[in-house]
């Protein structure tokens, strides 16, 4: 059994690197399109949008620590909803970042989220705790 220590630190690494690639693959897929509309052929637009694998490489870190999660044997009805706080990540990236509007709505929405995950993180005991 892990220490809750780490898994902590694989959920909040894995949560961040998700919401991050996010941002990056709307970023890198923004200057693409730009740069293929304006003639640019399709491989030099990709040589020139960084943003598009650093995205790549960050959401394939959080794929690399679910399955990491799993083999620790932390149930799938845990850490996928846990995971979804990449949601509430990626609309505070995308309100700073991209300049996005986030309405009341969807901040009701997002605090909604919040609340799932904590109600799904009370319900793992430590009895249960891999």
């Amino acid at each position: 059994m892990r220490p809750l220590f780490h898994t902590v630190v694989v959920f909040a690494i894995s949560i961040a690197s998700l919401s991050a690639g996010n941002i990056l693959l709307k970023m890198g897929m923004d200057r693409f399109g730009a740069l293929t509309t304006s003639g640019v052929p399709t491989v030099q637009a990709l040589v020139k949008v960084p943003q598009l694998p650093i995205g790549i490489v960050l959401m394939t870190v959080q794929f690399i620590g679910t399955m990491l999660l799993f083999k620790w044997g932390w149930d799938a009805s845990v850490v996928i909803p846990i995971m979804g706080l990449c949601y509430v990540g990626t609309a505070i990236l995308g309100k700073w970042m991209l300049g996005e509007p986030v309405n009341a709505t969807r901040w009701f929405g997002i605090f909604l989220i919040i609340l799932g995950v904590i109600f799904v993180a009370r319900s793992v005991t430590q009895a249960k705790a891999p």
